[in-house]
């Protein structure tokens, strides 16, 4: 019988002609790898987006250390200008001892005391601005930062309103001693030229300390901040 399975068998096989693969064993089996994924087919996939698409945030602490860096940044800009502009109140005072002096005792202020009560006053209220400006960053990077840029905005943040205490404790115990040394008049209190050149040069001496606690504070904030976006 060769309409059965002999010839044909033998020639074209049974699932179809000589030589070709039977049509299911071409289709992709489970023991075969699957194609590659298509970048960003889905989420998590090597091709989506990356890692470094989103904002820069430090290794998972969830801080934007490229904002806290520019805050650190203008704590120290501000830090240098309160120091200038406390030395220039001070400096102003040194020059106007005498003047202001001689206006304590019943005299005219003279142009030149005149001229230093005005720098001083103009320059007061500038310290007071830029002091509340830097005493607002402060909070923000204490708040914002992490490890010692948090302590850096504490210790601005306490500095600035520590100073005003400071100022009067300092002025208190400076009016005493001028006092028991003579240069302050026992009835009135009020100082002498040289008097006033001490307390000014007293005051030097606050303004030093506060700004340094102030600019370390500050440098806590920059230096954390930009080793955090270089590590």
């Amino acid at each position: 019988m060769t309409q059965g399975y002999g010839p044909e068998f033998g020639q074209q096989g049974q699932w179809g002609q000589q030589g070709q693969q039977p049509q299911w064993e071409q289709q992709p089996q489970w023991g075969q790898a699957s194609p590659a994924p298509v970048p960003g087919g889905y989420p998590g996939s090597a091709g989506q987006g990356g890692m470094g698409t989103g904002p820069q945030f430090g290794p998972g602490d969830g801080v934007n250390w490229r904002r806290v860096k520019l805050l650190g940044l203008i704590l120290l800009i501000g830090t240098a200008l309160l120091l200038l502009i406390r030395l220039g109140i001070n400096l102003a005072s040194f020059i106007g001892a005498d003047e202001v002096a001689a206006t304590d005792a019943g005299g005219e202020m003279g142009a030149l005391g005149i001229g230093a009560g005005l720098t001083s006053l103009v320059l007061t209220i500038a310290s007071h601005a830029v002091g509340l400006i830097l005493f607002v960053l402060a909070i923000i990077a204490a708040v914002m930062g992490r490890g010692k840029a948090r302590t850096g905005g504490i210790m601005v943040a306490v500095a600035v309103p520590a100073s005003v205490v400071l100022y009067w404790i300092v002025t208190v115990i400076v009016a005493v001693v001028l006092l028991a040394s003579g240069m302050a008049d026992a009835d009135t209190g009020e100082l002498t030229g040289n008097g006033y050149r001490i307390a000014a040069a007293v005051d030097v001496l606050r303004n030093l300390l506060i700004i340094a606690i102030i600019g370390l504070g500050s440098f806590f904030v920059h230096s954390t901040a930009a080793k955090k976006l270089s590590a």
